[in-house]
């Protein structure tokens, strides 16, 4: 009680030391230079505005990409692509701002910071920051505190300090710019009645359909491909320089030789795992994939065949090698045979690694431990210390569970304790003290240790793979002129690969991982090259060459040719329904013609532009607003069908005037994606936007 009642007493120090120690994990890489970018050099990486981008700033910028709970299942390039969006974001508002005259003053900073008017106006970068341990709260006194002693602040605190800081700011001039685009646009009553008008009219419809595959293609010739490119060539533009490559792999698959070496391997070892006095401890020496730990299983959980098998024979037998499906050999003993419970009742309070280290954890919880030793209710310490917010509101309590329902090292404490025992356990989630209040009746359960071993190509079997890359890339360098890579790979047996329209920033080339420098060569190649490099990718050695330069501005004829038969062949085909139907334009007649039936849908509604059974179709949508009932309507043409339609019956509109709430609710809708869908793209367009990662990523 008394160590956690000084823990109390220092509660600013505390939330200080924590601060500083979640902030170095958060933030570290806001004040160092990752990835060893200033061994590079100091040259600029892009520029906006005619004004350069320094790698320090975009640096800054993907370690705070890197460090956010989004980014964690991100590819590499995708966590580049989405820091040089949000450097750009912020380099737009920064300009557009100051353009207008728009500013962050010194007071609504230190509102941002603190909340001092209203706990509303804290910026998330502080609120989720500067957290008081014992109420899990914002403290804006822990603000203030670091404010006041700021000039004492080692550097590291400071920098925090100031990137918290500048990251609120940025967030403000966003939301101010935003703001500002919102209050210049405005939906009248009259626009919001009529979209409430609208949105109370439903057709029913009956139609036919004639999908454009259902028409046999029909001849485009060479001079309408030339005549349709000329006239469209606005349609076939390419944004940025790509290019196309072709490639060759020698993929690594390991010898019958590998196999039988490790085969014998674990014969080898088969004989020592069973003299093992640590079974775990041994598995982890010399299996390929680390297990933490091994389960206690009833006879009936043992579903595994060789593991049912195992447990039949002698305690401590040791099975195999045998071969699994996945290509793996394994090793399996039967390493124990103890009673434990069948299940048992525990709660626990947990200290989660989110907001406590583990040493203090530990402090914490063992004067909590000893105030449940001298009669204080464990479920009231629980109610009030722990972070698992589940069970925190019954006290703790976790009731009944077998084996197999925690985390191992939780479930090991559990099971290993009898009723009324108090452990403290650390485990994935933080630090637990866990009470047993229960436990069931022992019975037998097994613990089956297994090592597993992958069949890897060796170095010989890896040089016999290079060797035929190698061989290959010769000749590839040395083949006649008039010969291109893909004749050639051809004359070789090999299997060409291709991926097309590879732009500078693409980190990985098609299925190949790891193939950033295949990316960087192809870009300082010439037309035709084969690389000189032979690309290690995963278990593949790569062959690459340099197949097609797509330049910025008007496409290659070619490389768009089949789109434009497609589109030649979808007008001639709809001309061809045309001349079949002109006589008699009835749906009945229609669908005899083309072998199709009347179908009929519900709901049709001018504010929504997709038709059940139809899709998004807002030709049709249109149509069906704009005839009377009973009038059969013109041919309809959209991207995959042609449709006629006749308007059964229309509901009539409710005649109201929209509320101000309703006005309001759908100006708000209105302006829904406005700003980052439209504004933004419109400030990039001419923000003269020079992209130059490529030399540096």
């Amino acid at each position: 009680m008394a160590v956690l009642q000084k823990i109390r007493e220092r509660g600013t120090l505390l939330i200080i030391v924590i601060g500083g120690a979640l902030a170095a994990f958060i933030l570290t890489e806001f004040i160092k230079d990752p990835g060893g970018l200033q061994s590079r050099g100091d040259g600029s990486i892009g520029s906006i505005y005619g004004e350069d981008i320094n790698q320090e700033e975009f640096s800054e910028t993907l370690s705070f990409i890197k460090n956010t709970q989004q980014s964690q299942n991100l590819q590499e390039g995708q966590k580049n692509s989405f820091a040089w969006d949000k450097l750009i974001k912020d380099k737009i508002i920064n300009f557009s701002s100051k353009n207008i005259g728009l500013n962050v003053c010194g007071k609504e900073l230190y509102e941002l910071e603190t909340g001092n008017i209203s706990p509303n106006n804290v910026s998330p970068y502080f609120s989720s920051f500067f957290i008081n341990p014992d109420t899990r709260k914002f403290d804006n006194e822990l603000v203030n505190s670091w404010l006041e002693n700021f000039d004492n602040l080692d550097n590291e605190r400071r920098s925090i300090f100031l990137n918290l800081e500048n990251q609120a700011i940025q967030i403000r001039y966003e939301q101010k710019y935003q703001s500002l685009i919102e209050k210049g646009m405005y939906t009248t009553t009259d626009e919001a009645s009529r979209v409430l008008n609208e949105k109370s009219q439903n057709a029913n419809v009956s139609y036919v359909s004639i999908p454009f595959s259902s028409i046999e293609d029909i001849e485009v010739t060479e001079d309408e491909i030339n005549d349709f490119y000329i006239k469209n060539i606005e349609d076939f533009q390419n944004d940025k320089e790509t290019r196309n490559i072709e490639y060759v792999t020698f993929t690594v698959i390991p010898s019958t030789e590998d196999d039988k070496n490790v085969r014998e391997e674990l014969t080898k070892l088969s004989t020592k795992f069973n003299d093992s006095d640590n079974d775990e401890l041994f598995a982890s020496r010399y299996t390929s994939e680390l297990i933490e730990s091994f389960p206690y299983l009833k006879k009936e959980q043992v579903t595994d065949p060789k593991f049912s098998e195992l447990i039949e024979m002698d305690l401590g037998s040791v099975l195999g090698p045998y071969k699994l499906t996945n290509g793996r050999y394994r090793l399996s003993k039967f390493s124990e045979l103890v009673k434990r419970p069948d299940s048992v009742e525990a709660r626990h309070i947990l200290l989660n690694s989110e907001n406590y280290s583990r040493d203090t954890a530990e402090v914490i919880l063992k004067d909590l431990r000893n105030q449940v030793k001298s009669g204080i209710d464990f479920g009231e310490l629980a109610m009030k210390y722990s972070d698992d917010n589940g069970s925190k509101i019954k006290g703790g309590e976790l009731g009944w569970f077998e084996e197999g329902k925690m985390v191992p090292q939780f479930e090991d404490a559990c099971f290993s304790s009898k009723k009324g025992d108090l452990k403290i356990v650390p485990t994935q989630y933080g630090v637990h003290l866990i009470q047993v209040t229960g436990v069931s009746k022992l019975i037998n359960k097994y613990k089956i240790v297994h090592l597993d071993k992958d069949v890897l190509a060796s170095p010989e079997t890896k040089d016999f793979y290079y060797d035929q890359a190698n061989d290959f890339i010769t000749g590839a360098n040395n083949k006649p002129r008039d010969t291109s890579f893909s004749s050639y790979a051809q004359s070789q047996n090999q299997l060409i690969r291709e991926d097309v329209n590879v732009d500078k920033m693409k980190y990985n080339v098609s299925a190949l991982e790891n193939s950033r420098d295949i990316v960087k060569w192809v870009f300082d190649a010439n037309l035709g090259d084969v690389s000189n490099t032979i690309y290690t990718c995963g278990d593949n050695y790569v062959v690459v060459s340099l197949s097609e330069i797509n330049y910025e501005g008007d496409l290659d004829l070619e490389s768009v040719k089949q789109q434009i038969i497609q589109k030649i062949q979808k007008e001639k085909k709809y001309e061809y329904i045309q001349k079949k139907i002109s006589d008699d334009f009835s749906l009945e007649n229609i669908s005899k013609i083309f072998s199709t039936e009347i179908k009929t849908t519900d709901g049709v509604n001018f504010n929504n532009n997709n038709v059940n059974e139809v899709g998004n179709s807002p030709n049709f949508v249109g149509v069906v607003n704009s005839i009377d009932v009973n009038t059969v309507s013109p041919l309809i043409k959209e991207t995959n069908a042609v449709y006629v339609l006749s308007v059964n019956n229309k509901s009539e509109p409710v005649e109201n005037n929209a509320t101000p709430n309703q006005r309001l609710e759908i100006q708000k809708s209105n302006f829904s994606g406005i700003f980052y869908n439209s504004v933004m793209n419109v400030l990039r367009e001419n923000a003269n936007i020079v992209d130059e990662r490529f030399n540096f990523y």
